[in-house]
């Protein structure tokens, strides 16, 4: 029988001076994590897939040039919070990685999303992921690039440290255009990528192996999308005002594109769930139904967003059980290690 597997993934960010009250600037504070992964742990008790498993989370944890900068190592937040990350293991939840480009300029002392020097990127993705390994029991398996941003140079990079499946891709929909800010951050691109996880081709990234490729093995598990044309240029108008680039309207167009955290208000995570009860309703395609939402961390305290906020996460989970439950599917709760268990290499 087919099963809708959902992912529900967290970015382990510092907070984010825009968002939260009382960051310091220039610092780092980790009020989402201390104070909000143990809450959002408690909100969704009692929720029960159709084996009678409660949610499971993947979390990624930060570890890049950033954290090494400014709390003193790559692999520092393991080395600072070790009995809530054993805490969170011991429930079955999983410890991946999210690594920044961040990188400082010298010059003006600002940190910037760093995508033309690939040698930097690549050595930087090695060092952190040594020390994250080591200081992690358990091998790791799951990454989410910081903004989604990868690039061939990166995909491969990742194949070869052995990482096992990557959360990045947001099919549709990109920031990234062919005369990119140098100095810039939030740049990424995954227009002409599908919405269910492939393995990528080694000539692009954004797309699964043709006939006569080798196909990547690291695989990539886009997050779940809504294809509605109204909500698609919801989305794209956001996007002009975020980039300032009017062509995420014509973008908006040609492949409309709807996401949204699982934080958010579920009137705006409903889209969502209306596009999972189509798909549930069609003939089953190949390989699996996987459902991947996320959010950050300081999204589940006090913000100012309006937006976000921890009293969101059951509700918005409860619609997607339902959904699959009013369906005859069954739901299962996985980390996002058991993806690649599910597709053939």
């Amino acid at each position: 029988m087919r099963t809708v597997y959902l992912v529900i993934s967290c970015d382990v960010d510092p907070d984010r001076e825009r968002l939260l009250d009382g960051v310091p600037p220039g610092q780092l504070t980790w009020r989402g994590v201390t104070d909000g992964i143990p809450a959002v742990k408690d909100a969704v008790r009692g929720v029960t897939d159709a084996g009678g498993r409660e949610p499971v989370f993947t979390w990624f944890v930060r570890a890049d040039e950033q954290i090494r900068a400014l709390q003193g190592a790559y692999e520092w937040f393991v080395h600072a919070h070790p009995s809530l990350l054993r805490s969170l293991q011991q429930s079955g939840d999983e410890l991946g990685w999210h690594p920044h480009f961040w990188r400082l300029d010298p010059r003006t002392r600002r940190w910037f999303q760093e995508i033309e020097d690939v040698a930097w990127q690549r050595d930087m993705l090695r060092g952190a992921h040594r020390a994250l390994a080591a200081a992690l029991s358990g091998p790791l398996q799951s990454v989410r690039m910081g903004w989604s941003y990868h690039s061939n140079s990166t995909y491969e990079a990742l194949d070869a440290l052995g990482i096992a499946v990557d959360l990045s891709a947001i099919p549709g929909l990109r920031t990234l255009g062919g005369n990119p800010p140098t100095r810039g951050e939030n740049l990424f691109d995954w227009h002409s990528t599908p919405p269910a996880p492939y393995r990528p081709s080694p000539a692009d990234y954004r797309r699964p192996a043709r006939s006569g490729e080798r196909p990547r093995r690291l695989l990539e598990v886009p997050c779940f999308v809504s294809t509605s044309r109204a909500w698609g240029l919801v989305a794209s108008a956001q996007l002009v005002r975020k980039t300032g680039n009017v062509a995420q309207l014509w973008d908006g167009v040609r492949r409309p594109t709807y996401c949204i955290n699982v934080t958010a208000r579920p009137g705006l995570f409903a889209p969502l769930v209306t596009h999972l009860r189509n798909v549930l309703r069609r003939r089953p395609t190949t390989g699996p139904l996987v459902f991947e939402t996320h959010f950050h961390a300081d999204e589940l305290v006090p913000n100012r967003s309006g937006l976000y906020d921890l009293r969101n996460v059951r509700p918005n989970i409860e619609a997607v059980v339902r959904a699959c439950a009013e369906s005859g599917t069954p739901l299962e709760f996985v980390p996002a290690r058991r993806i690649p268990t599910l597709v053939p290499a």
